[in-house]
């Protein structure tokens, strides 16, 4: 998850607040806690590509949301911080990543695995409902 959802989700993020907001790499860096040579890796598309998350419409809404929330004039770092999380869990819960991981690991049965579920199975998504409703 960190070495690939997290930064695809940061790219998404970070893209919309260039693109949607004109934010600099610079101020992108700084809301987003990353310094601007990620931002940069991120627009290059040299860093959070492994996985493409725009495809899946919850994600991509809330990534809207979690930009729309950093772009503001009193972003608030912690409420996008748990917004990230809750989007990973979903992530994960989903089994978004199953393909990537049989793509790097081509002889492991994705099929009938559970690791990526652990605490969370029947866990309800209603907070990121909320979040991407908009």
């Amino acid at each position: 998850m960190a070495r690939s959802a997290l930064p695809a989700l940061r790219a998404m993020v970070a893209k919309r607040l260039q693109e949607r907001y004109h934010l600099t790499q610079q101020q992108v860096a700084r809301r987003l806690g990353v310094t601007q040579a990620s931002v940069s890796n991120y627009a290059r598309k040299t860093r959070g590509m492994m996985v493409n998350l725009e495809s899946d419409t919850t994600v991509a809404k809330a990534a809207d949301a979690i930009a729309r929330e950093l772009a503001s004039d009193r972003p608030d770092a912690r409420e996008a911080l748990k917004s990230m999380t809750e989007v990973l869990d979903y992530i994960r819960f989903n089994k978004m990543m199953c393909l990537l991981h049989s793509d790097l690991e081509p002889g492991f049965q994705v099929e009938g695995c559970f690791a990526c579920e652990g605490t969370f199975s029947g866990k309800d998504f209603d907070r990121l409902k909320v979040l991407t409703a908009s």
